[in-house]
């Protein structure tokens, strides 16, 4: 069968792909020592069973992991147990992962493809590299996890939503995430070791499409009611890499796009809750597109700023109240001045509306506060309030959007 020319078949694979990132999936997977997966898979490996399930190990670090699927197991003695799976990286074969019962431990001879020489893959109840998900909880319709339209604080005394915070970068070579909370709990990657000091956070150590061999950066989920500063930290890359940094909340969702960063950079972004400001420090000069989704009571809104000119001790700055309608953009630090672009998407009731001007000069430390909300749409221009040495000035800029 050829996939590449099968669009059915590419759409399951993408959204099977996607469901172990769903809250539903992540909280009824199965947890626990070598021994425990066994007894679980012994106990639900029956005729006709009521559910299916779906193993998943990593490399002893978490820095590459795989999936396959268990359908019996056999008792080969002496307390030893072979859980036969099916690997896609082995179409038509029978495999199977060993189970040592005597050591609480199991191994898996691993490849690419049978083409390729095997590697022993290994854990026990100390590393916890192996999991169990059952298929159930990822089907059917799920909770959306970013529709809110008001701001993330609980009012109810109850806990808040969550956000996912993702590197889009290399699979073999990337930088690591070091997520800091406002009391200073860190989540991530330090010095190497993972770290979890975030009350109610969680990773989701992600498998890829192709194999094991790869090291798809994971995904972060954490309590919406924080702060964070996000360091991108380029220490552990052997080459240079492009990246983005995006982060998905119950009423916004914004990616920093197009990163270039070297071995050793550290960017760092600063995020409030429901993305009311933030603010975004470069290792290097670089203007690094940003999209920014937001939703209020009235409508959705989906803005791109591009062309502010970044350097290293400079800070760019973005301001977004919340019902405010308005969206400030300031650069602080080396007198640079910048090109900026910005374009908005307005979605409502009656439709999409957009609206587009580009080359806007702003020099280092003046503020370009757009006033979206003022906006009437189509053809009609935005107002733009400008901010330099203390010195108020309006503008109105003319929506450079092809009719």
């Amino acid at each position: 069968m050829q996939i590449s020319n099968n669009a059915s078949l590419q759409r399951q694979i993408a959204y099977d792909w996607a469901l172990q990132t769903l809250d539903s999936v992540q909280t009824k997977r199965l947890t626990g020592t070598p021994n425990q997966i066994l007894n679980d898979l012994i106990n639900d490996l029956k005729p006709n069973p009521s559910q299916t399930y779906t193993i998943t190990f990593w490399k002893s670090d978490f820095t590459g992991g795989h999936a396959v699927t268990p359908y019996a197991v056999e008792n080969k003695g002496a307390g030893m147990f072979d859980v036969l799976i099916y690997d896609n990286n082995w179409p038509g074969q029978t495999r199977s992962i060993v189970f040592d019962t005597n050591t609480d431990s199991w191994t898996y001879n691993a490849a690419v493809n049978p083409n390729e020489p095997d590697s022993l893959y290994q854990g026990d109840a100390k590393t916890k590299t192996i999991s169990l998900s059952p298929t159930s909880p990822g089907l059917g319709t799920q909770q959306c996890p970013f529709c809110a339209t008001v701001p993330t604080k609980p009012t109810n005394g109850g806990s808040a939503n969550s956000e996912e915070i993702y590197l889009d970068a290399s699979d073999t070579n990337h930088a690591n995430l070091v997520i800091v909370d406002g009391a200073g709990h860190k989540l991530g990657y330090v010095n190497g070791q993972f770290v979890n000091e975030i009350p109610g956070a969680h990773v989701d150590e992600l498998v890829s499409n192709q194999d094991w061999t790869d090291k798809v950066p994971p995904d972060y989920f954490v309590p919406a009611d924080n702060k964070y500063t996000i360091t991108i930290d380029g220490t552990a890359l052997t080459a240079k890499d492009t990246e983005s940094l995006g982060i998905i909340g119950p009423s916004y969702d914004l990616s920093v796009k197009s990163i270039p960063m070297n071995p050793g950079d550290k960017d760092t972004l600063t995020i409030e809750p429901d993305a009311a400001s933030l603010s975004y420090t470069s290792s290097r000069p670089e203007s690094p597109p940003i999209d920014l989704g937001v939703s209020d009571t009235g409508a959705h809104y989906a803005f791109e700023i591009g062309g502010v000119a970044d350097r290293p001790g400079s800070t760019l700055n973005v301001v977004l109240p919340p019902e405010q309608g308005t969206l400030t953009v300031q650069t602080v630090g080396p007198d640079t001045g910048s090109t900026v672009n910005f374009g908005m998407q307005r979605e409502t009731e009656q439709g999409v509306q957009a609206f587009l001007h580009k080359s806007i000069p702003v020099a280092a430390g003046d503020v370009a506060a757009f006033q979206f909300g003022s906006w009437s749409g189509g053809g009609q221009a935005l107002p733009l309030t400008a901010t330099h040495g203390g010195v108020q000035s309006n503008q109105l800029l003319a929506n450079q959007v092809t009719p």
